[in-house]
């Protein structure tokens, strides 16, 4: 392994960078957010803290000649550093915003398409459920007509058994009745 790879992976802090740079933490702070916006990409541990390689104390620095040397914004001297990075095809972590973005639309899309199908879906269900309310409503509905009708032949079968029965005793005392009540009416 040669010393420019090992030196390239050796992580700096932010103290350190200053020190390099001569610029106080703020300051590194708002240059590295806004190369950050333009699509550098810095090194961030799990805690979120920033480390800096040597790649990015190049790209720092040209980004503080760039904004000293031309009358333009911060933004677009970190836009200008951005393509002399990818023009000088340094093995630096770059993220192409256009891509990004790219990526998210088709994301978006792709999205969009699953909501579509499920809100459709949804519809559909819907639909059979309602379907399936009036089935059961009308089902219900001609059980308790049917039920209806049972309970009143049941009702009339049982006055005509009733009735009969009734004809039934009133014959059964007749014959009972001796010859003698039969003759007089008693």
């Amino acid at each position: 392994m040669s010393n420019d790879t090992n030196e390239s992976q050796i992580l700096m802090s932010p103290s350190d960078v200053c020190a390099l740079l001569d610029i106080k933490e703020s300051t590194l702070r708002k240059y590295a957010g806004i190369l950050k916006n333009a699509g550098y990409q810095f090194h961030v541990n799990e805690k979120g803290q920033r480390g800096y390689f040597n790649q990015d104390v190049i790209v720092l620095k040209r980004f503080i000649e760039v904004k000293k040397n031309r009358d333009m914004t911060l933004e677009q001297a970190a836009n200008a550093v951005i393509s002399w990075v990818k023009a000088s095809n340094m093995s630096v972590s770059v993220i192409d915003k256009e891509n990004e973005n790219n990526r998210y639309s088709d994301d978006i899309k792709e999205l969009k398409e699953i909501v579509n199908k499920q809100n459709e879906l949804l519809k559909e269900l819907v639909e059979r459920m309602d379907n399936q309310q009036k089935y059961i409503d009308e089902r219900l509905k001609k059980r308790d007509e049917l039920l209806m009708k049972s309970l009143k032949e049941s009702m009339e079968t049982r006055k005509m058994i009733a009735a009969a029965k009734k004809e039934e005793e009133e014959e059964e005392r007749e014959k009972k009745k001796g010859f003698w009540s039969r003759l007089f009416g008693k």
